[in-house]
């Protein structure tokens, strides 16, 4: 198990280096073959920063390869302002347009393999909860209804669903005060029209905004995972027992199995569950903990457990594909700005909302473990949002030297040095500060700064 682990590790971290190069790579050569189309002279293209590893120097340039794979950078002849001589083969030489070109196709290409991973992901596989009822809210209109435990949405007004997240959205989005659901129930399609209810819940953003809801959820009563040293993996519950009764009251679905533990009163609670078919027995002291619901700290009582989850592939045609790979960028591209206003004007925690290399580094290491397709949808998830963190109007950024770019064209020559230099040392320690920022939060976020104090005392 130990050796397991260890390999387990490095190929999370060698899929991880090999992700992370290939941004790199991308952004970078979208600098690179604009300048040499552009008749600028780039004196070096580098992956990694830090020592050398390897060198070799082809057509004028020199390609290096260093030891720290979390970068890179083109070197551009004069792409500094006191170095350039007026040369034509030279950065600065060129007009405000060619130069805000070089440094904008960086991004570009970025946004572009985005779009390719993400049409990819549709032809290979797209992943995703299906579309089964396996709990129902009671008093909610599926219920009332008449849908039932097991029940498959295969279309909405018509329109397919492809799993659980189209099928949400697809609700939720609906104009219409009915909606026409196809069921598939027992390998025959029956149809049901349903009112849904409107209600007001908070969005991925923590904003209340109306959303519409048939009382339905995707997950049984049936254990995925189990939290280490948590109450029930103490107790002896393993991943694949499907819990029947929680104090002797009947449990038909997760949200019923959350409430008969949040609502226990006991000091311990005895839980019935299904093991290959036999039937048994334990009695688990819950742990109490405080968690923010609807904005308010709340004692909940909780064991350690997450719900199992059915994972179906859909895959589809190139031509579908490319449609579904762009709506889907557009989709990543709108929350990633709505998550910037919002964390902007302080309506969201920059602390549950971003993340950094350790943040990705278990991104990736989830996917790799759920496979190629996944890997695909991170790959192109982390480039659209690397093109569109590239573009805020920060140096050293790109669209920081955009901004620049846009008050030389507007005053009809550039800043004076020592107004530029104050721009750049300004906008390089908001970096450094964010940089800070974001490692400390990971830090924290899984576990590092409670294992490192635990390691000193």
């Amino acid at each position: 198990m130990f050796l397991e682990n260890i390999l387990s590790g490095f190929q999370s971290t060698g899929i991880f280096i090999i992700i992370i190069s290939i941004l790199i790579l991308v952004h970078e050569w979208g600098h690179f073959i604009t300048a040499k189309k552009m008749g600028v002279v780039v004196e070096k293209f580098s992956l990694g920063f830090g020592p050398k590893l390897f060198s070799k120097v082809y057509n004028g340039t020199e390609y290096l390869l260093c030891l720290i794979p979390l970068g890179g950078y083109v070197k551009m002849a004069g792409d500094e302002r006191d170095e350039c001589t007026g040369a034509k083969g030279e950065f600065h030489s060129q007009s405000v347009g060619r130069k805000s070109l070089i440094v904008f196709n960086g991004p570009v290409v970025n946004y572009l393999l985005a779009y390719v991973c993400l049409v990819l992901v549709f032809v290979f596989g797209y992943q995703d909860v299906p579309a089964k009822i396996n709990d129902m809210i009671k008093g909610y209109p599926a219920q009332e209804y008449g849908l039932q435990l097991g029940d498959e949405i295969i279309q909405v007004n018509s329109k397919p669903v492809y799993g659980w997240t189209e099928l949400t959205n697809t609700i939720s989005d609906v104009k219409t005060d009915q909606i026409h659901l196809t069921i598939l129930r027992d390998g025959e399609e029956i149809t049901k029209e349903i009112t849904p209810e409107v209600e007001v819940r908070k969005n991925v953003f923590g904003q209340q905004q109306e959303t519409k809801v048939i009382g339905i959820l995707p997950y049984a009563a049936e254990i995925g995972d189990l939290s280490k040293d948590g109450p029930a993996q103490a107790a002896g519950l393993q991943k694949g027992d499907i819990i029947v009764r929680i104090d002797s009251k009947p449990i038909e679905g997760w949200t019923q199995l959350q409430q008969a533990i949040e609502n226990s009163e006991g000091e311990s609670i005895q839980i019935e569950f299904l093991r290959e078919g036999n039937l048994l027995s334990r009695s688990i002291v819950p742990e109490v903990i405080a968690k923010n619901i609807d904005g308010e700290e709340k004692e909940v009582r909780i064991i350690g457990i997450s719900p199992a989850q059915d994972i179906a592939i859909y895959r589809f045609g190139i031509f579908e594909s490319i449609g579904r790979g762009f709506n889907k960028l557009i989709e990543i591209t709108v929350l990633t700005y709505k998550a910037f206003y919002y964390m902007i004007t302080g309506a969201m925690s920059p602390k549950e909302s971003v993340t950094g290399p350790i943040g990705i580094f278990y991104f990736v290491k989830s996917a790799a473990e759920t496979g190629f397709s996944q890997v695909l949808f991170v790959l192109g998830l982390i480039s659209a949002s690397l093109a569109i963190f590239n573009l805020l109007p920060i140096i050293p950024l790109d669209g920081g030297h955009l901004f620049l770019f846009l008050i030389e064209k507007i005053r009809g020559k550039a800043l004076p040095p020592r107004v530029e230099d104050a721009i750049m040392r300004t906008g390089f320690s908001l970096i450094m500060l964010l940089a800070l920022f974001i490692f400390y939060t990971d830090f924290v976020r899984f576990g590092w700064i409670e294992n490192l104090k635990q390691l000193f005392n």
